[in-house]
């Protein structure tokens, strides 16, 4: 005892001292995406103290080519998305029918002039759009960090608060492209708009332990929580994409994508999925290899994983 007491001195004399470059925060109740930008370019370690209340975030805070940097949470520390589905957004949406319309196609062009593939996704963001007035579809940048090109990262004792799921091919909670050792550890995830965690774009040596994900009544559709692989048609993740999830768990609200991965190496060590879904839980598809080891499946998990034809999924 008297040996890991001696430890936590030792990190918080670390993480205090001037020659590390330490910075601690408190939330001034205002909108602070770019606030938190600037601590993280010019600091080494950034202590998000929650004791004041909760850090907003007005847009996806973009942290490109940074390297050695400690994001901690204190006090409950939350990052909460400004914009939020209302229970007025979610009439809106059950209204106009849009649970009842195609996911995968029958698509067109908005008012704004960018073309939709997809039809639900279509009369989503159309609807937004004119209830909003806004033809740049701000409520897209609804995530909370998007790490870009960056290494060595670590990200601890989080909250990430979205403004609820909904099928606007809008930002994650917690995005990864093209970067490299990262390690996400102790964080909840709730909400995300279009993902809770997603990794992608040939990032490699990713760690994510004892995280939880989840979706409150604040989320509409799309629960589809960490996706690891963009697309089929993205081979340039041949040979990364290696990713650890362990003991981690995915709750309430979760349906799909937990994860759903391409190309990727993954293992899921000592992870629980306590979701209802009828959906596959664990989707390995082109070229993924999944180990899946010592897990917990609930009874309302209907499938615990699917594997496409070109894809392995191991488990004991």
């Amino acid at each position: 005892m008297k040996h890991i007491t001696h430890n936590i001195i030792l990190l918080s004399l670390l993480l205090l001292s001037p020659c590390a470059q330490a910075i601690t925060i408190l939330s001034n109740g205002a909108e602070m995406s770019d606030s938190l930008l600037s601590a993280i370019r010019t600091h080494d370690t950034i202590v998000l103290d929650g004791s004041a209340g909760e850090f907003v975030i007005g847009h996806t805070i973009v942290l490109m080519y940074l390297d050695r940097k400690t994001i901690i949470g204190t006090h409950g520390a939350c990052l909460r998305t400004r914009f939020r589905l209302t229970e007025d957004i979610h009439a809106m949406l059950d209204s106009a029918g849009v649970m009842d319309l195609s996911t995968a196609g029958e698509g067109g062009f908005l008012s704004n002039g960018q073309l939709v593939r997809e039809q639900r996704e279509q009369k989503t963001r159309q609807l937004l759009i004119d209830r909003f007035d806004d033809f740049n579809e701000s409520f897209r940048a609804s995530g909370c960090m998007q790490l870009s090109h960056c290494t060595y990262i670590t990200v601890r004792g989080l909250r990430f608060q979205g403004p609820g799921a909904v099928d606007v091919s809008g930002n994650d909670l917690l995005g990864m492209d093209h970067s490299m050792y990262v390690s996400v550890d102790s964080c909840v995830f709730m909400d995300g708009m279009d993902g809770n965690l997603d990794i992608t774009s040939q990032s490699d040596s990713i760690t994510i332990t004892r995280c939880y994900f989840g979706y409150s009544a604040l989320s509409y559709d799309h629960m589809n929580s960490n996706l690891v692989g963009a697309a089929d048609r993205v081979v340039a993740d041949r040979g990364k994409l290696h990713v650890t999830y362990a003991y981690c768990t995915w709750g309430e609200g979760c349906r799909q994508r937990m994860p759903m991965v391409r190309f990727g190496t993954i293992l899921l060590d000592h992870c629980r999925w306590e979701c209802v879904t009828e959906h596959p839980v664990v989707d390995a598809r082109r070229e993924s290899t999944v180990l899946i080891t010592s897990p917990f499946f609930a009874n309302s998990v209907k499938i615990p994983y699917r594997t496409a034809p070109d894809a392995k999924c191991i488990v004991h």
